[in-house]
C-alpha cells in the first residue's frame, strides 16, 4: 500500500471524541440529524472535560450557563439539607444531560460529581437557543428529553412513597437496567459506580438494609451479586417486584 492510500485512511485522533464517532450520540442527539446538521452541532460543544472521580461538573448555586452530555463514567447528582448532610437525587449515565433542571431560574439546583472517570461534552445552552433555529428537530427532542426527566421525577416519588424496601431496591436495579440497556441491547449485568450507602441515601433507606435487599434478590435468584457487578438472572422476576 502506498503511503498516499494509507494516509487517506487514518483518521485523525481527535476524532473520535467527536460526535461522528460518539457511541452514544443516538441517545443524546435528535434521531433526525442528519450529516449536516450533526456539523452545527459539533460547533457548539465547548469542551470535552474529563473528570476524575470525586471531581465536580458543577456546584449547587453556582450561575447556569451550558448543559452537560454525558459521553462515558457516570455521576451522581445531590442536595445539601439544613444540616449539612448530602442528600442524592439522582445518578445519571451516557447519553444523559445534567443541567435541565437549571433553565428555569439559572442556577444549579444541586451539585454534579463524578462516580468514577468521567468525559462530559458542554454545550453552551445559548449556542442550543440560536441552535433550535436552524434545526427544527431540535426543539421537539428538548421537549422529550425534559418530559423523561419529569417522568424519571413521578417514579423517584413513587418509590419513595409507597412502596417497600425490597420493591425500592428491586425498582432501583430494574431501572439501571433499562437506562443501560440503550447502550447495550444485550446488556445482563450492572456495574455500579455508586457504594451501596449512596444507594440507600438515594433510596431513603439504610446500607444495611440495602445489603439485606440484595442478599434476599440473590437467594432467590434473581440477581447474582459479586462486589459492585450485578447479573440479571431473571429480569422479569425482578420487574414484578416492583408492583
Amino acid at each position: 500500500m502506498t503511503a498516499s492510500k494509507a494516509s487517506s485512511r487514518v483518521i485523525p485522533i481527535r476524532d473520535f471524541s467527536s460526535c461522528s464517532y460518539c457511541s452514544v450520540r443516538r441517545l443524546c442527539l435528535p434521531h433526525g440529524v442528519n450529516d449536516d446538521d450533526l456539523q452545527t452541532v459539533e460547533k457548539i460543544v465547548e469542551h470535552r472535560p474529563h473528570y476524575d472521580k470525586g471531581d465536580h461538573i458543577f456546584h449547587q448555586s453556582s450561575k447556569f450557563s451550558s448543559l452537560f452530555a454525558i459521553k462515558s463514567g457516570s455521576v451522581k447528582t445531590f442536595g445539601v439539607t439544613r444540616d449539612g448532610k448530602e442528600q442524592i437525587t439522582g445518578f445519571h449515565f451516557p447519553g444523559e444531560l445534567l443541567g435541565l433542571d437549571a433553565i428555569c431560574n439559572e442556577v444549579h439546583n444541586c451539585n454534579a460529581v463524578a462516580l468514577e472517570q468521567t468525559v462530559v461534552c458542554e454545550i453552551s445552552y445559548d449556542n442550543i437557543e440560536s441552535m433550535v433555529g436552524e434545526i427544527p428537530s431540535l426543539h421537539s427532542d428538548f421537549a422529550r428529553l425534559m418530559s423523561k426527566e419529569l417522568r424519571r421525577d413521578d417514579e423517584m416519588l413513587m418509590i419513595l412513597g409507597n412502596m417497600s424496601a425490597e420493591q425500592r431496591v428491586s425498582c432501583f436495579l430494574y431501572n439501571l437496567h433499562r437506562r443501560m440497556k440503550r447502550q447495550d441491547d444485550v446488556q445482563d449485568e450492572i456495574h455500579l459506580p455508586m457504594t451501596r450507602e449512596e444507594i440507600g441515601n438515594y433510596l431513603g433507606l439504610s446500607l444495611e438494609t440495602v445489603s439485606r435487599r440484595l442478599t434476599g434478590l440473590q437467594q432467590a435468584d434473581i440477581i447474582t451479586v459479586h462486589n459492585r457487578s450485578i447479573k440479571l438472572q431473571d429480569i422479569e422476576r425482578l420487574r414484578s417486584h416492583c408492583m
